[in-house]
């Protein structure tokens, strides 16, 4: 039996009564609608296989009322398919292609360059994996491989195809309609973030091409190529980059310059889409304000460069528009001079406006400040008035203390004296004894190795001390001749 697609019923090709040939141990073979169908020790189907043949198939064994074997079977079809020819011209887009059919057989894949390293497949339409290789060449030639995993149980999970590219060596790819968008017109101050947009396409690789500012007989330079499918670029020395990453994996192609004045002029984006190419091209002025400084002026300096699309440049004094400005022009350049000191007249915001044809404006600001007439930081000034107080005589709203104050207090000062007087006088009878005699006499002995005593007789000494005399044992503390205090025989100086 078979089911031709997902959810539609199923359809008997052959029915066969197997006892009698399985009796005689003979091969039974049908034959029905370029289908056979043999029955031996196995049972075996074989047909050659078209897009119509896919689906289930089924085989089931039933002896009597009961089904005792069946195993069902999902043939899938994969065409493998070469674009733009069987041979691929060179600097065109081969494009390598795997279509299965049905599409749900399919679990993933990917395509294997003839390397060996893994391609970007895409898989965005189901049942079909895709790979490009844009401007295809020589060293491109060789054999590549399909890995398709597919849906459900199976021994062999992993299927792999080849195909084989080579490219021609004679044919090289021509573009001759090239699609245009708009012109657009673009201003920036220097240094500023600028996008340079591109065709609003799905691309396989883009170029970017620069022709210098003010220069409509130069010829172009190749500033930047980006391959997404090999994810592989070259670039100049130029400051621009890809934009928006996320945009750039799907091929939406966009960039992200900061130019400075010598950056300006026309930039034109070519995207790759098989063999389509879609031209964007954009003009760009660059404008770049200065300033330089003497002793007696301010130089402001207004350049700019791609002059093809300015409509006009002038300077103006923004909180006094119809204050005049002087102003000298040279080609690219428009200079206006300040004088030193600045007035307030002269101080403020300066602007260098520049208007393109299509009505873009950008601008440059310049501030000239005044110099600050405040007095330094902590600093005061002094009063105009200094009033001078008399320390011997009452200033006003200050009355003296009466007498009989004044003599009550001297009369506890004087009782105060004479006790302190008295406490004095008992801390140092108290600490008379600790203080040494005046004819002894205190030595430090060498040391020999052994704790030694400035006594001949330390014992002797402690047991009849001498009166009004103060014991000491002086030992070694160290390595070197210092002693210190052990013991003292009155305990009264502890």
């Amino acid at each position: 039996m078979m089911m031709p697609a997902e959810g539609t019923p199923w359809t008997m090709l052959f029915s066969v009564n197997i006892s009698r040939g399985k009796a005689d141990r003979e091969k039974i073979i049908h034959h029905q609608a370029g289908r056979i169908l043999e029955i031996s020790d196995h049972v075996f189907l074989r047909f050659t296989a078209t897009m119509h043949s896919v689906g289930r198939y089924s085989c089931l064994l039933n002896k009597g009322d009961r089904t005792f074997n069946e195993r069902i079977v999902l043939l899938a079809i994969i065409k493998l398919s070469l674009a733009p020819a069987t041979v691929i011209p060179i600097d065109s887009t081969a494009r390598l292609k795997a279509e299965v059919s049905p599409s749900y057989a399919v679990a993933g894949g990917t395509w294997l360059s003839r390397t060996g390293s893994p391609l970007l497949t895409d898989m965005s339409s189901a049942g079909t994996l895709l790979t490009k290789l844009p401007r295809f060449t020589s060293r491109d030639s060789g054999t590549y491989t399909c890995n398709i995993t597919v849906d459900g149980r199976s021994g062999k999970p992993v299927y792999s195809y080849t195909l084989s590219v080579t490219v021609s060596d004679k044919d090289v790819a021509q573009f001759p309609n090239i699609t245009y968008g708009p012109l657009y017109s673009l201003a920036a101050l220097s240094l500023s973030a600028v996008t340079l947009p591109c065709a609003d396409i799905s691309g396989d690789y883009v170029l970017l091409y620069w022709w210098p500012p003010d220069s409509p007989d130069a010829k172009p330079k190749l500033i930047f190529q980006f391959d997404r499918w090999r994810d592989s670029r070259t670039q100049s020395d130029f400051f621009v980059e890809l934009h928006n990453h996320s945009s750039v994996l799907s091929g939406n192609f966009s960039f992200l310059l900061r130019p400075e004045l010598k950056d300006a002029g026309r930039y034109q984006c070519e995207v790759f889409r098989d063999d389509q190419v879609f031209a964007q091209i954009t003009v760009l002025t660059v404008l770049n304000g200065y300033s330089t400084r003497s002793s007696s002026s301010i130089e402001l300096n207004c350049a700019y460069a791609e002059r093809s699309q300015i409509n006009s440049v002038k300077w103006s004094h923004i909180q006094r528009p119809k204050l005049r400005l002087p102003a000298s022009a040279v080609l690219g350049r428009m200079i206006i001079s300040i004088d030193l000191p600045l007035t307030p007249v002269t101080a403020g915001q300066y602007a260098c406006t520049l208007k393109l044809n299509n009505g873009q404006t950008i601008r440059y600001l310049y501030t000239a400040l005044m110099p600050s007439t405040e007095p330094p930081c902590c600093v005061s000034e002094l009063p105009h008035e200094l009033t001078t107080v008399s320390l011997l005589q009452p200033t006003d709203g200050y009355s003296p203390p009466e007498l009989s104050v004044l003599l009550q207090s001297l009369s506890l000062l004087l009782f105060l004296v004479p006790v302190v007087a008295v406490a004095v006088g008992v801390l140092l009878w108290r600490r008379g004894p600790c203080t040494f005699p005046q004819n002894v006499e205190r030595t430090l002995s060498h040391y020999s190795g052994e704790v030694e005593n400035i006594y001949e007789n330390p014992e002797d000494l402690r047991q009849s001390p001498p009166q009004n005399a103060v014991y000491m044992d002086l030992k070694l503390t160290g390595e070197t001749d210092v002693y210190r205090e052990l013991d003292r025989y009155d305990q009264s100086c502890g």
